[in-house]
């Protein structure tokens, strides 16, 4: 069931490290790797989600008054906190802002009380404080000495303390890997999840430092979504039900049998004529009837997309045929072994349709998601590492990136361009009236 309200992200980053005696300093890396993440996973139920950013912040009162503008909304809300946790001379906790000091943070920090106080009165279950904090020496031996540090106290928060470290620059490793999990999902899980299901998966993808803290809210609360391709839905995994296995032929309801065989019909004519837009706009059309009248989980409808796939890439359309394919082999896998031949196949076809989109940043930007579906169905040989190998070249063919290394990487690129020859590839023979749902 979809809320009716709006969720909210509310990013904050502050300084992990010192740029001076004077001065923390801030790089912006963990809120780029937290915009990589879909922002419906925060709030999967939600009509939509609005985020908010605050970059490099100096004045407290500023930023309080957006954590009190988030609490007021109705619907789920996710803060995220990143920066370097201080204490000031009564050890209460405070994030470190821009001209934060250890004898003035009580003053230019923010109290980490402010925030709790803020979201207090929100219900958990529409609440979470995401929390990826740095330390210095003088505030990871405050946490070393055994005292107590109520940042958990009422509040749902989930994150880590990360000890002291020489460097930090670039994206921390537990934001990283949340941003990866998320992205990507973890297997074997339900559509969505509470934050300490996935907690173990986040923190041994980041390879987090010894004796770094972590935070587990085991209150119920705010729960995510989890877009691994292979997650039950929701609904499914609450009522414990299963997915039959599908039909070994498409077809409609018995009221209507006689309409998706004349469609196909149509299809293959048209292709086999060469006249691939109508082949692609009769596909189109039956693709959506079937997810209207049956349901986009109903294994008809997932076997007239894999028709719409087919013919899209007899078409030439190579990236709208990798999407369509990739779209089928997810939805198979909701009630389907990662092995079964209906997943394979248009997992396979994904890859071959990839290997031949014209427009490198298409391929570039489809490529990942080809990769994590090839992870989870590795396919025959080495099929894995070949598309591991693919984008790979793709990063590497990047213009943007090689200009961005300097003058010699530049130069190498141009010369290798000149240089290689076309390289193979595939193309899917998937044929729609061997379509098994």
């Amino acid at each position: 069931m979809t809320l009716a309200v709006r969720g909210h992200l509310l990013l904050i980053e502050s300084a992990r490290g010192r740029a001076s005696r004077r001065q923390l300093r801030g790089t912006g890396a963990n809120l780029g790797a937290m915009t990589e993440i879909p922002p419906a996973c925060f709030a999967p139920r939600a009509s939509g989600v609005d985020v908010v950013q605050i970059d490099d912040a100096v004045n407290p009162h500023a930023v309080l008054s957006r954590i009190k503008a988030a609490a007021r909304i109705p619907g789920p809300v996710v803060v995220y906190v990143s920066g370097l946790l201080m204490f000031d001379r009564t050890d209460a906790a405070h994030l470190g802002l821009r001209d934060s000091t250890p004898r003035s943070v009580r003053y230019d920090g923010l109290p980490w009380e402010w925030l709790v106080n803020a979201l207090r009165s929100r219900p958990h279950s529409h609440t979470l404080v995401i929390a990826d904090f740095a330390t210095d020496t003088q505030s990871w031996a405050r946490l070393r000495d055994g005292a107590p540090v109520p940042l958990t106290n009422s509040l749902p928060v989930w994150g880590v303390i990360n000890p002291p470290a020489k460097s930090a620059d670039g994206t921390s490793p537990f934001t990283r890997a949340l941003s990866a999990v998320l992205s990507r999902g973890v297997p074997r899980a339900p559509a969505e999840v509470h934050p300490s299901d996935i907690h173990r998966a986040v923190v041994e993808r980041a390879g987090l430092a010894v004796d770094t803290v972590e935070l587990v809210p085991h209150m119920p609360g705010l729960r995510l979504e989890n877009v691994h391709p292979g997650a039950p839905p929701a609904a499914l995994a609450a009522s414990g039900a299963t997915t039959a296995e599908p039909p070994t032929r498409i077809l409609l309801q018995p009221s209507d049998p006689a309409t998706y065989t004349g469609d196909l019909t149509r299809i293959r004519t048209a292709s086999e004529a060469g006249d691939h837009a109508v082949a692609v706009l009769v596909a189109q059309e039956l693709d959506s009837r079937l997810a209207t009248t049956l349901g986009v989980d109903h294994p008809d409808s997932w076997a007239a997309r894999e028709v719409h796939a087919w013919a899209s890439a007899m078409a030439g359309r190579y990236l709208q045929a990798c999407e369509l394919y990739r779209d089928v082999a997810r939805r198979r896998m909701r009630g389907l072994p990662h092995d079964h031949t209906t997943v394979v196949g248009p997992t396979d076809c994904a890859h071959a349709a990839w290997l031949r989109i014209p427009n490198g940043d298409d391929a570039r930007r489809v490529g990942p998601s080809i990769v994590a579906l090839r992870e989870l169905v590795p396919g025959p040989g080495e099929a894995l590492s070949a598309a591991r190998r693919h984008l790979t070249r793709l990063r590497d063919d990047d213009p943007e990136v090689q200009m961005s290394r300097g003058p010699e990487a530049w130069s190498t690129y141009l010369g290798r361009q000149t240089r290689r020859p076309p390289s193979p590839t595939a193309t899917p023979t998937t044929d729609p009236s061997n379509s098994a749902a």
